[in-house]
């Protein structure tokens, strides 16, 4: 077996100092690269006659990162990864390849792709006591903050496709993209509706994930009647934590013949949407209500509520061994990465010295090709299958004290572990603070289709998580929905 380790060199040390971060809310400041050069001579001026030339003034440079805030959108615990799938084994939801599901203890659960069995498990051990974080969090515990998302972050509400993995029909439908407050709605004349009024459609209903201790209780999937100010005037569906009403595919709005009323198709899930087609209304005279119904002109008729989501949720607060330890998962959905945050309080006298093991089950099975990320310094890994079938991973950590890890030897042999664990030595003041950050990467490849040896490389996992352990404290992209406390009291990045 090809074992490797590797440590805490003096250089990532004295890197680390030089950021300010660990114990006790220290804030020392990050130095900016010097300028290599001074800057060119100003142009001579232009004749008084002529008008002023228009100046560029260049990509707007945010002065810091968009922290964490406040927000009234729900907390979720499922986050679709909205990237393309190139290797073959389809999507989560239409152009969303993945999906980043927490457990109870916040380490992730699958990836969607079997990435993983269970990814960043947190351990805090002192003095030879190990305590893992519990799998015991429960929604109630979870706090949602911002920034809030929508389609600029690769938030989706609802496209209109033919994509048959998610509905077998041989042209358009509506899907409805997991999410908070997702609507697809028409306006309905119904003045000259005669008789009896039939609503039809075909589908597959939303599914959210209902029965994890981690679910939100708000979920639902529901069709309903509004009228043309947004209130709620009758629902025809629905399906929640508590059952299901009625009936799925049909109704009746005879109840609404002479009005103008809006027909709504509404969700609040965490996990996979639901797909509509062929919506009819009709009267006793067979005259149809509906615009584009089939979708097969996609949006026309039809209008799409903006969606907003919140991706950064917080657990409630352990105690392991003495340190008080609270995390944080983030992510943005046309992004590669999400971010699991750390922090260990120490609310005793005295310093506590821990070891702090953040522990990954690997999806590969002990067949992982898996290697210290080129150009990151010994500060990430990358991983691919090489028995073939499970997507490209990375993990960026920073400096750690040690990175434990078996690769595989050579493809389609599983000699290697599927374990991977990256450890930090943290000494927490009394009183003080110490913030510890892990990213993990997934991509929508599988280098084991096509790779001839164990030479190969993941290059997107590759190039995403050098960039972050090369660049995280200058790139704000990712310091985003932190705090300040926890930049001031990171160490290893």
């Amino acid at each position: 077996m090809d074992r490797r380790k590797f440590s805490l060199t003096m250089v990532g040390a004295a890197v680390l100092a030089g950021c300010g971060g660990g114990g006790g809310g220290s804030s020392g400041g990050f130095a900016f690269p010097a300028i290599a050069s001074a800057p060119p001579p100003a142009p001579a001026p232009a004749p008084a006659s002529a008008p002023a030339p228009a100046v560029d003034p260049g990509p707007v440079v945010p002065a810091g990162p968009e922290f964490a805030t406040a927000t009234a959108l729900p907390a979720g615990a499922a986050f679709l990864q909205t990237i393309d799938a190139t290797d073959g084994d389809g999507y989560i939801s239409p152009g969303q390849a993945n999906i980043w599901d927490l457990n109870q203890d916040f380490s992730i659960e699958d990836g969607g792709n079997d990435q993983f069995d269970g990814a960043l498990h947190l351990t805090v051990d002192v003095g030879g006591t190990q305590a893992p974080f519990p799998s015991d969090q429960v929604y109630a515990e979870l706090s949602a903050l911002g920034p809030e998302m929508g389609a600029s972050d690769g938030v989706k509400s609802v496209p209109f496709t033919s994509d048959a993995q998610f509905l077998k029909t041989s042209g358009g439908y509506a899907f409805l993209h997991a999410g908070a407050e997702v609507r697809l709605q028409q306006t309905l004349n119904l003045a000259s509706a005669v008789g009896g009024v039939t609503l039809a459609w075909s589908g597959v209903p939303s599914q959210g994930n209902a029965g994890s201790p981690l679910a939100d209780p708000g979920q639902y999937g529901q069709v309903v009647v509004r009228d043309t100010a947004g209130a709620l005037l009758a629902t025809l569906f629905r399906v929640d934590g508590s059952g299901t009403t009625g009936a799925w595919g049909s109704g009746s709005l005879t109840a609404f013949a002479g009005q103008t009323v809006v027909l709504s198709f509404e969700q609040r899930v965490w996990a996979q949407g639901s797909a509509i087609d062929n919506v009819s209304v009709q009267d006793a005279n067979n005259t149809e209500f509906v615009i584009n119904g089939d979708f097969e002109a996609q949006g026309t008729g039809w209008t799409v509520t903006a969606a907003k989501l919140a991706q950064n949720v917080r657990t409630g607060v352990r105690t392991l061994n003495g340190l008080e330890v609270q995390r944080t998962f983030f992510t943005q959905p046309n992004l590669l990465w999400a971010r699991i945050t750390d922090v260990f309080h120490n609310p005793s006298a005295a310093t506590i010295d821990a070891v702090v093991s953040y522990d990954t089950d690997l999806g590969s099975d002990g067949g992982g090709i898996i290697y210290p990320t080129p150009g990151a310094t010994q500060k990430a890994l990358s991983t691919w299958d090489g028995t073939t079938g499970d997507r490209d991973i990375g993990f960026a950590f920073g400096t750690a004290d040690s990175v434990i890890y078996t690769s595989a030897t050579t493809l389609g042999i599983r000699d290697g572990s599927e374990n991977v664990s990256v450890r930090f030595n943290i000494s927490v003041p009394a009183g003080g603070t110490v913030t510890l950050m892990n990213f993990v990467v997934l991509t929508g490849t599988d280098t084991g289709l096509t790779a001839t040896d164990i030479t190969a490389r993941a290059t997107q996992a590759d190039t995403q998580a050098a960039d972050i352990a090369n660049n995280f404290r200058t790139n704000f992209a990712y310091q985003r929905g932190l705090t300040q406390a926890q930049l001031d009291t990171l160490k290893n990045f």
